[in-house]
């Protein structure tokens, strides 16, 4: 407010006086165009009368109209008697003038653009005096209501933001000073100050919850790199050491300096400190970590080899301020390895003598693993060849028979002949031959149909050849063959298989894999049991069967399980079983056929192999 009456005052002293003279000076030209005429024809009364009209402006105190050669024409004066009118030395030429309370101005008279005479105005400056008086007694009031409202406002301040800042300030210096984080400032209130000394108290909460988390870590880190088993050290940039632990100055000579501050120079021999200064400059210029084998003197005497891992530090800026390492000792470890090389080459020239041995008897295995397997395809073979003749034996029997029968009384029938025949006779004897002939045709299609399922199997399991087939069928051909050998155990042997199901695979070996489960299950699954049977049945997918041969016999024991695939072994050693059937056909299924197989048995329920064999091999 202070500087806005100032501000209007020398608005009223700067821009006032030019408007004043500026309205005083068109007033002035105004009246001076009405006083012409007078001046020219010499009329001073109706001059005086025309000047006499500046009475009712009470601002201008006196009004002379001079003519051209200065000679006083006419006159007005507010407050004297007399003219008081004299040639205004002071302005020789037409302008104003500032004298004291007074504005004087000079004014030419011209009539068609000849002077004939002057104007002269004496303006008082009494009313803006008066009023720059009001505007001072109006500043005084208004600066000492500001002193009493700044004095109080001053007060106040210092109460609610003063003394809460100096005390947020002195607990910030004490905080400075003594780095406790635990100190608090007063808070005064829910105000600006207030909210800011909650602010300071948060981050000092927060600065000491940092700074106890900085002291665990370094106090970890120190723990942990004093009781390191390395040799942990850091370097300036010009080799002098910054920081080392314990196990470092263990491996410091007898004598050594403290190794804080000196360098590989003071601290170990010329060569010593040469190499490591060589590989230092090494890290440093490359700017990356690095790994070597380094030799140094260990305080008990003998040279130690580290293996030093050896690594640049990076300020802020990425500007590498110093060196680390970490150096640990595999002295014991080179030693334990040298020993161990030596042993490892005795154990080497060991194993390949066991190799050579292994070897030799592993030929001699397989040679008899081959013989065994020779021996058990033609002991099967012998024993399906056996089968079959038994088979055939019947329904040639069977024919002989009737056909000697048919002879013997074909022989009767000419007697007859020749003595005469009977119609009842003729009926007979026709009779006997039809039924005799039907006998021996059945027999010998039975005969037939033996004799060509044992040749379409014994040429699938000599030639392996891939060939189509009808599943149904072809299992119907084996279970034939097989016939002979389960109707003598007692066993009976079924297949449940669709027909339509057409695979392209190798029938000989399939044929083998499905004797050998049948041969199997009729050796080791009704071991005192009556009344078994085994079941073949079938499953197709879209691009492999899944074929079960299932019993109900005994099961295989839990323990047997991982080991039934295994050459040679057998529960029935000596007792018809060699070990190398189920072997053969694991062979065969993950061989040949491409296939898998897989088993679930379980004690007294029984035993089901499943095989799944791709449609088309």
């Amino acid at each position: 407010m202070l500087v806005a009456l100032l501000a209007l005052a020398s608005y009223d002293l700067l821009v006032a006086r030019p408007r004043l003279v500026q309205d005083l000076a068109g007033r002035s030209d105004l009246l001076a165009l009405n006083l012409d005429a007078d001046l020219n024809f010499a009329d001073s009364n109706g001059a005086t009368r025309k000047l006499d009209a500046l009475r009712s402006s009470p601002e201008i105190a006196r009004a002379c109209l001079f003519t051209a050669d200065k000679r006083l024409f006419a006159f007005f004066n507010r407050n004297a008697t007399g003219s008081g009118c004299n040639w205004p030395r002071e302005l020789e030429r037409p302008g104003h003038r500032f004298d004291g309370n007074l504005l004087s101005m000079l004014t030419p008279v011209r009539f068609e653009r000849e002077v004939v005479g002057f104007l002269a105005i004496d303006y008082e400056l009494a009313s803006t005096f008066a009023r720059l008086r009001q505007y001072g007694l109006v500043l005084g009031v208004v600066f000492l209501t500001l002193f009493s409202g700044g004095i109080l406002y001053a007060a106040g301040m210092r109460r609610l933001v003063t003394q809460p800042l100096l005390a947020l300030s002195g607990v910030a210096d004490q905080v400075t000073r003594e780095q406790r984080y635990d100190l608090r400032s007063p808070v005064s209130g829910q105000d600006e100050v207030g909210r800011l000394a909650s602010a300071f108290n948060a981050m000092l909460a927060t600065v000491a919850a940092r700074d106890a988390a900085l002291r665990r870590s370094q106090a970890l880190l120190n723990n942990i790199v004093e009781k390191s088993s390395a040799v942990i050290y850091v370097k300036d940039l010009d080799g002098r050491y910054l920081m080392v632990n314990h196990s470092f100055r263990m491996i410091l000579p007898h004598g050594a300096p403290e190794p804080l501050g000196s360098t590989d120079e003071t601290l170990f021999s010329a060569d010593v400190a040469h190499k490591m200064r060589q590989s230092d400059r090494a890290v440093l210029a490359s700017g990356r970590a690095s790994s070597h084998e380094e030799t140094a003197p260990a305080m008990a005497g003998g040279a130690r080899t580290y293996i030093s891992e050896k690594f640049p530090l990076i300020d802020e800026f990425g500007q590498i301020w110093a060196l680390g390492g970490v150096s640990t000792d595999i002295t014991d470890r080179k030693r334990g390895e040298l020993e161990l090389e030596e042993l490892i080459n005795v154990r080497t020239r060991q194993i390949a003598d066991t190799n050579r041995e292994l070897a030799d008897s592993l030929g001699t295995l397989q040679r008899a693993q081959d013989e065994l397997v020779r021996s058990e395809k033609l002991a099967a073979l012998g024993s399906l060849v056996a089968g079959v003749a038994h088979e055939l034996n019947t329904p040639i029997g069977n024919s002989l028979l009737a056909v000697s029968t048919l002879l013997d009384q074909s022989t009767t029938f000419a007697g007859m002949v020749e003595s005469g025949v009977k119609r009842s006779e003729l009926n007979a004897y026709i009779a006997d031959v039809n039924n005799g002939s039907q006998i021996v045709l059945r027999n010998l299609h039975r005969a037939v149909d033996l004799v060509a399922s044992f040749k379409q199997v014994a040429v699938d399991r000599a030639t392996s050849q891939c060939r189509e087939f009808q599943l149904d069928e072809l299992v119907s051909e084996i279970l034939l063959v097989l016939m002979p050998t389960f109707k003598k155990s007692g066993v009976r042997v079924s297949h449940d298989i669709a027909p339509g199901i057409l695979m392209a695979s190798y029938p000989g070996p399939f044929g083998q894999v499905l004797i050998n489960l049948v041969n199997n299950g009729l050796i080791h699954a009704f071991e005192g049991q009556e009344n078994g049977e085994i079941s073949i049945t079938a499953e197709a997918g879209r691009d492999t069967v899944a074929i079960t041969v299932r019993d109900n016999g005994v099961g295989i024991a839990p323990e047997n399980m991982g080991k039934i695939y295994d050459p040679f072994f057998t529960t029935k050693l000596g007792r018809g079983g060699s070990g190398l059937g189920l072997n053969i056909v694991y062979n065969i299924v993950y061989g040949v056929l491409g296939g898998r197989i897989d088993v679930k048995s379980a004690l007294g329920e029984g035993t089901s192999f499943i095989l799944t064999l791709p449609v088309r091999v």
